[in-house]
This record gives C-alpha cells, sequence and structure tokens, in this order.
C-alpha cells in the first residue's frame, strides 16, 4: 500500500505497432530493386499450364521474403503465454458475473452489508482456477502470523501455494524486490517452483530519468475467464485492517482474455535487461476503450459497456485507453454527478527527488471543469497518519469557487477508527474509485500525479446501457461512506487535529 522512495518524470509515449512501418516499406523497395523485373509476357509464360516453372522462382523467392520481412513480424505473438487468440467481436456473447467486492476493517460498524468480502472472492477464485493463476502485484505480506487478525491471508497464501499440486500453473508480474518491498513470500514460491515469477524494474525500464515507479497494479486472471481488479494488495491487512474496493467478474473470457494483454505486457517487461519496446506485437491490440466499449451482459440481464484502462502510456499496445484519460473521460461524459472516492488526491507529484516535485493539475482541471457546467461533485477523500499536509490547501481550493460555477463541489475527510492493535500502513480507506448518473470506474492508482507519469496500474469502466444496476450498486457504497460517522467536512478541524503541519 505504501508508494514512498519513488520517483517519476513525466515523458513522451510510443503508439502502438502500425500496420506497415515506412522502415517496412523502405526495405519491400529495397528488396524488390535487387530483382529482374519480368516483362508481362514472362510473367504470363511462367505461370502457364504450370504451378511452378524455373522462371517462377525468383518471384516465388521475392515473395517468400516479402511474407517474412514485412507481414510476419505484424502477427507476431512471441510473448503472449496467457492470452488466448480469440477472435475480436464487438459483442461478447457471454453472461458475465459481475460483484463489487469489499474489505472492512475489524470494528468498523455498518448496517446491512450486502457486498461479499475480498476474502471470500479471493478463495472463490482460487477454488476454480483448473489451469492458471496469473497475478499482477506490487508486493506480498500474507503471511505475517504476529497479529490476531491476520489469519485470512495466511489462508490466501496457503491455497496459492497449494495450486502448483492441483496443476495449475500460477504465474507472477510484481514489483521489483527492494528494501520495501522484499517479496520474499514470492522468492519462497519461486524457489519451491510453486509460481513462475517476474519482478518489473522500473529503474532499468526508465533509465534516463531521475526516478521510477512501481507495479502498483492489483489484479487477478484465473483460467482466462474469471477476474479480480481493485485496490486490495497481497497484504492480510489489506482483508482484515485497511478499507478495500474492488470488482468480480466471473465466466467472461471477453474481458478476461483482453486483461490478459496487459498481463502479457507486464511478463515481457520483467524480462532481465528487459526495456520498453518502440512497438508492442500486434496481438496484444485492444479493441476496447472509451470509444469503443466491449459491449456484454452482466448478470443475465444488464447491458453494459465496459472496457480496461492502463498506465503508463509507454506500456500501452495500441488501442488500449490511458488510466488518466479514461478517468477523464468518464467526469467529461457526466451530466448530472460525479463521485469520488479516492486514498490520496493532490493535484501535483509526490515522490520525485527533493525539490522536483511539480503542479500536475489533470485531475484537478477536469473537476472543476464539469462543476462549472453545472455537475455535482463530492469527493471523499482518506485521512490517516500518512496523509500529505498538502492535501488539506489544494482541497479547499476546490470549495473557493463554489460561488462562481453552476454546480457544487462537496468534500469529507473519511477516517477509519483505530483497532484493538496498533498494526503499521493500516486503518486506512484504501479504495480507489468513481460513480456518476452513467458510469462506474474502479481503478488501483491514487489520484496523484505519478501514478499516471511512471507507475503501472489499471482501472475498469463500466457504462450502463439499458440498466443502472452497477452504478446504483456503486453509488449505494459511496452514500453509505458519505453519511457515516467516519466522513467529516471539518478540514480545519483535520489540519490541527490529525498530525498535519499547517501550510503558511
Amino acid at each position: 500500500m505504501s508508494t514512498k522512495n519513488f520517483m517519476h518524470l513525466e515523458g513522451c509515449t510510443s503508439d502502438g505497432r502500425a500496420d506497415m512501418t515506412n522502415f517496412e516499406m523502405d526495405l519491400f523497395d529495397t528488396r524488390m530493386s535487387g530483382y529482374k523485373h519480368l516483362s508481362k509476357e514472362e510473367s504470363e509464360e511462367c505461370c502457364k499450364n504450370s504451378i511452378i516453372k524455373p522462371a517462377c522462382i525468383p518471384i516465388t523467392i521475392i515473395s517468400f521474403f516479402i511474407i517474412m520481412i514485412i507481414f510476419f513480424p505484424l502477427f507476431s505473438d512471441d510473448a503472449l503465454e496467457s492470452a488466448k487468440n480469440y477472435e475480436k467481436e464487438k459483442l461478447c456473447k457471454e453472461s458475465c458475473k459481475f460483484r463489487f467486492v469489499e474489505s472492512i476493517p475489524v470494528g468498523m460498524k455498518y448496517e446491512n452489508l450486502t457486498n461479499s468480502s475480498t476474502y471470500n472472492a479471493w478463495k472463490q477464485l482460487l477454488s476454480r482456477a483448473q489451469n492458471s493463476v496469473d497475478l499482477a502485484v506490487l508486493y506480498w505480506n500474507l503471511n505475517e502470523t504476529g497479529y490476531n487478525t491476520s489469519w485470512q491471508g495466511n489462508e490466501i497464501f496457503h491455497l496459492i501455494s497449494n495450486l502448483s499440486s492441483n496443476g495449475v500453473k500460477v504465474r507472477v508480474a510484481q514489483n521489483y524486490p527492494s528494501a520495501q518491498f522484499p517479496q520474499k513470500e514470492s522468492q519462497y514460491l519461486q524457489e519451491h517452483n510453486l509460481a513462475d515469477v517476474r519482478s518489473l524494474n522500473f529503474a532499468q525500464l526508465y533509465p534516463h530519468t531521475k526516478g521510477s515507479g512501481v507495479l502498483h497494479t492489483k489484479f487477478w486472471i484465473i483460467d482466462d475467464k474469471h477476474v479480480y481488479i481493485g485496490s486490495a494488495n497481497m497484504d492480510w491487512k489489506s482483508l482484515t485492517e485497511v478499507k478495500e474496493l474492488g470488482v468480480l467478474i466471473e465466466d467472461c473470457s471477453c474481458l478476461a482474455v483482453d486483461l490478459s494483454k496487459i498481463f502479457a505486457v507486464y511478463w515481457k517487461l520483467g524480462e532481465e535487461e528487459a526495456k520498453i519496446p518502440d512497438k508492442w506485437p500486434i496481438s496484444w491490440r485492444t479493441s476496447y476503450n472509451a470509444k469503443d466499449p466491449l459491449d456484454l451482459t452482466l448478470n443475465n440481464n444488464i447491458s453494459s459497456g465496459i472496457y480496461i484502462s492502463s498506465s503508463p502510456k509507454e506500456f500501452n499496445p495500441k488501442g488500449r485507453e490511458h488510466d488518466l484519460d479514461a478517468i477523464i473521460n468518464v467526469m467529461e461524459t457526466a451530466n448530472e454527478f460525479i463521485h469520488i472516492s479516492v486514498m490520496d488526491y493532490i493535484p501535483s507529484t509526490l515522490y520525485y527527488s527533493k525539490n522536483s516535485n511539480f503542479f500536475w493539475p489533470k485531475l484537478d482541471d477536469a473537476i472543476r471543469a464539469a462543476a462549472y457546467r453545472g455537475v455535482q461533485v463530492q469527493m471523499l477523500i482518506s485521512h490517516w497518519e500518512h496523509s500529505k499536509k498538502e492535501m488539506i490547501p489544494f482541497l479547499k481550493s476546490l470549495l473557493e469557487i463554489n460561488g462562481a460555477i453552476k454546480g457544487k463541489i462537496q468534500v469529507k475527510l473519511f477516517t477509519v477508527p483505530k483497532g484493538q492493535e496498533d498494526i503499521p500502513f493500516s486503518r486506512v480507506n484504501h479504495a480507489k474509485y468513481m460513480v456518476t448518473e452513467n458510469t462506474a470506474y474502479v481503478g488501483t492508482s491514487n489520484w496523484a500525479g505519478d501514478y499516471f507519469i511512471r507507475t503501472a496500474g489499471v482501472g475498469v469502466i463500466v457504462k450502463a446501457v439499458n440498466d443502472r444496476v452497477v452504478i446504483e450498486q456503486l453509488q449505494n457504497i459511496f452514500n453509505r461512506d458519505w453519511n457515516s460517522p467516519y466522513a467529516s467536512s471539518e478540514l480545519d478541524y483535520y489540519l490541527w487535529n490529525a498530525k498535519f503541519e499547517k501550510v503558511e
């Protein structure tokens, strides 16, 4: 959960693989100019009454080289080990099962909790695994035994450890081991042949920057059919001591295979001496984005449009929506309200080297623009001992424009009460989601510049088509928290009474 000590720099990105590059066309022209061109009569005589004659051999050779040099690389599938090559269809014929899942910290009192727990969702996914489990992980801390509430994490690690004995192939794409993220549990899995593990070294992937990011993504893919995407890390605290939100999507190969393409990128970048390529394989492209979401039916009768976004841009093959652009698109298409729940919100970078952080107003501008045109905005921002003191004046600046806009901006801070045990990096609302009258967004990134520039994360976007059931379910979660005793609009109170330093 902690994302200290990593830094980012903004830079250019490369698009996906073109249908035929200028280089390939030049190569084609060079190859062609090196051969004697046959006259029309010679060409006709060559192929008359026979498939191949001696005079046809040069043409055959030329054709072979054209295919090998130009077209074969375009259809290269060299690293896509987990995804099946499904034929692209706009309409998914499967009826996918969709649920929101939550982690509610021990001791928090809510009435009528109806959503499945993250723990139960993970157990269910592992019990359904028959062939493969792919995990995108920031860090590992499931097997802690020193706390009363760590047993759920222990059980999840035990279940993962037993998958290989049942013939299930486990692959882990994770952040590179460090003092902050030692990754001892994944090391155990690898050393005991219980999982194949690759680590993404962002300092190596971005060698010309002063800093680098992390693999902040959290998702699971089971048998290319079932998916979890959410805020929960592979940490026992994410099951019992931290408030989390995610989505569980089952029996949905259309979406799972699309997510597998993101995992394929991570898997490729986890190779030794990996570099971000100028072009990604054509098979890793996606047809599903904000402009053209995947049409599918959820829970038998809910017609929806859905797509998966990803950051950073350099990791995205052609067609993949950048996570930042997806969030802004959701705001721009809202007409009535935007409700946001996120741990960190600040219009700047946070983790650059000393004196190198900079103003980054892209999400802040989108919020102000929406409110200006009349959208009602409510923001539920986490408050805990690791909250940035700079967050308060930025949030208050949003409130200052309420007299000059058609809509209204409201801000509350959400505090998870302390538990019975003193547990580091716990008792916080770690969820990252947004809901409007027509769209639900659940992501893995906090809302600060670093998470969209040099840090890997994903989001899942569900657009209502003929039914708002999914939208209303997420809206109910937001309303429950917004109206709970854990949410307060007293920003000045928190400025002085929650270990924030005074901002001059």
